[in-house]
């Protein structure tokens, strides 16, 4: 499929990567965008970016998405016991009903997000039927967040193996395509001094202290393969544009307070990024409107 600069001209595509609270800064770049007049074409996301990606295709503005990130109590949307994970999501679903659509196909813009299929180790690109179970299970962090059943599947967080889906929204739009990626630093340092063992970590995660040394190693483990797998992928399928922001090693995936300061994140360094293209190119592209400059 040939990509065509003159088709909606004032539209991107959106790969929207994941990384638990990280993905906040998704709203700063949504910000920026609207700022532009840059309309949004279609979206990929995975976990946190698969969220507002639902969002977003929900209508819901940028100032819309802090609201009710900022109206969310997050801790107390956890549920402990539930199987496969130290903590399940059905109050994430919960929420998350209250402020997207009933089903993909109703979104007002194109969504698929990535998931794993646990059982048969495989790659399940969800794009139709229910959303919310499809959101949960994006985001279903393994052995953190419980698995989810959906569509006779047993599936958990896409991440493993796309957590940044340049390849899924390349099939969905001709409009260039500007991928976010949030995840964790992979060689971000672990303090094993501060180790207290498995029982202690239990007790902690029970108390909401979720910063253990066992979870975080966990995770860690998580974050060295995928950025592998997304370093290659975007050797292989570079989008138009790739946003980091500058997350520091010190943000964590459950850090939900850091809000404003993701948000600015995001939004800044998505304008940086424009201009640089900009000025890399030595003209301006086509699909980039006129607002936003200054006479």
């Amino acid at each position: 499929m040939t990509r065509e600069s003159d088709t909606n001209p004032s539209s991107v595509a959106l790969a929207l990567g994941g990384g638990g609270a990280r993905g906040l800064a998704h709203i700063g770049v949504l910000r920026a965008l609207e700022e532009r007049g840059i309309a949004v074409e279609a979206i990929a996301g995975c976990s946190m970016g698969g969220i507002i990606g639902a969002l977003i295709g929900s209508d819901q503005t940028s100032a819309d998405i802090a609201d009710i990130v900022r109206g969310t109590h997050f801790h107390d949307l956890l549920d402990f016991g539930a199987r496969g994970g130290l903590v399940g999501g059905k109050g994430i679903g919960r929420v998350l009903a209250e402020h997207v659509r009933e089903d993909f196909e109703a979104l007002g813009v194109p969504l698929k997000v990535t998931t794993v299929d646990v059982q048969r180790g495989s790659l399940v690109i969800l794009g139709t039927g229910p959303l919310v179970p499809a959101l949960q299970a994006t985001s279903a962090l393994p052995g953190i967040l419980s698995p989810v059943e959906h569509m006779d599947r047993v599936l958990i967080d896409g991440g493993i193996l796309n957590n940044l889906p340049i390849d899924v929204v390349r099939t969905m739009s001709l409009a260039p395509i500007v991928a976010v990626d949030v995840a964790a630093p992979h060689d971000r340092r672990l303090d094993f001094d501060r180790d207290h063992g498995f029982v202690e970590a239990i007790k902690r995660i029970s108390r909401r202290e979720f910063r253990t040394l066992t979870v975080e190693l966990f995770m860690k483990s998580f974050d060295i393969p995928q950025r592998l797998i997304t370093d290659t992928r975007l050797a292989m399928d570079p989008p138009e544009m790739l946003v980091r922001p500058e997350l520091d090693v010190e943000f964590g995936v459950e850090d939900m307070h850091r809000l404003e300061e993701a948000i600015e994140l995001g939004y800044h360094a998505t304008n940086d990024a424009l201009d640089r293209w900009i000025a890399e190119d030595g003209s301006r592209p086509e699909w980039v409107d006129d607002a936003g400059e200054e006479d």
